[in-house]
């Protein structure tokens, strides 16, 4: 059916200016995708205004109520439809289809006899270590001397507390810097915590020679490394201090590693916290 004799008025028009948008409705679409757009439920003398028509392919249904859209590349199209004093705008916002990304087989190394003795040690005191959260795009500090311990997580929580007690302070920089919080509301590092337990948690140390694949160095530590396949296929690789059995660097597959990039087991004294505040106002960390 010619586009013309149905009365549609179909102009390319490259930043189309609408002074008010009203009836205005949105589509997500993937390249190939099909759909119906009625604009008005009843119309007559129609006529559609199209913008950037290269990002779809339009044809009229019936005497043209309604228009059959395929999305065709990656883009953002408008369409205008108006009759009479009325009008109603579709705008099309078209994306690639997803594609997968293509898995890389990792290749286990050959594994070596294990002859050393696997024992986790964990740090208990004096330590300030700061590990990659790669999920968050940020880093986390763990650190504690006797009592005293702080967390950050790199983005919103700043904490300092005494496990001993219960007294808790919560970092606000933009009012009172260091600021009281109710007693006892924290969760004390306890015995470890990720990644450094991850080994010792995740893996039977009962036969490592499975998993050894020899020495590498993280932090100038050089590390047992363990090649793990785990029962759901995937592969967990861990880099692990000798002397303490804490894991330095734990990774999945080919994700990024989770992977401790501050290693401080003398932490000798806290240059911040709670106690180093001058007054009700003092904003220094």
């Amino acid at each position: 059916m010619n586009k013309f004799l149905i009365s549609i008025i179909l102009l390319c028009v490259s930043g189309l200016a609408i002074a008010q948008e009203k009836n205005t409705v949105e589509y997500k679409l993937t390249v190939g995708d099909t759909i119906v757009w009625r604009a008005f439920e009843k119309a007559n003398n129609l006529g559609y205004n199209i913008s950037n028509k290269s990002i779809i392919d339009f044809s009229p249904l019936g005497r043209a109520e309604k228009l059959r859209i395929i999305a065709k590349k990656e883009g953002r199209c408008r369409i205008t439809a108006t009759c009479d004093e009325d009008t109603t705008i579709a705008v099309f916002i078209v994306k690639k289809p997803y594609v997968a990304p293509a898995v890389v087989q990792l290749v286990k190394p050959e594994t070596q006899a294990f002859t050393a003795t696997y024992k986790f040690t964990p740090p208990t005191d004096h330590f300030f270590v700061t590990v990659s959260n790669p999920d968050a795009n940020c880093s986390e500090t763990f650190a504690k001397i006797g009592d005293e311990e702080a967390f950050n997580d790199g983005q919103s929580i700043d904490r300092f507390w005494n496990i001993k007690t219960g007294k808790n302070w919560y970092y606000k920089p933009d009012a009172q810097g260091w600021t009281d919080d109710v007693d006892w509301e924290f969760e004390p590092l306890g015995d470890s915590f990720f990644p450094l337990n991850s080994f010792a948690k995740d893996v039977k140390t009962d036969n490592l020679s499975q998993y050894y694949v020899g020495m590498e160095k993280v932090l100038d530590v050089n590390c047992w490394h363990f090649f793990v396949d785990a029962e759901d296929g995937s592969v967990i690789q861990y880099w692990v201090d000798p002397s303490n059995g804490c894991t330095l660097r734990r990774q999945i597959n080919n994700d990024k590693p989770r992977e401790v990039t501050v290693y401080d087991l003398k932490y000798p004294k806290w240059f911040f916290g709670p106690k180093f505040k001058k007054s009700l106002h003092d904003t220094t960390r």
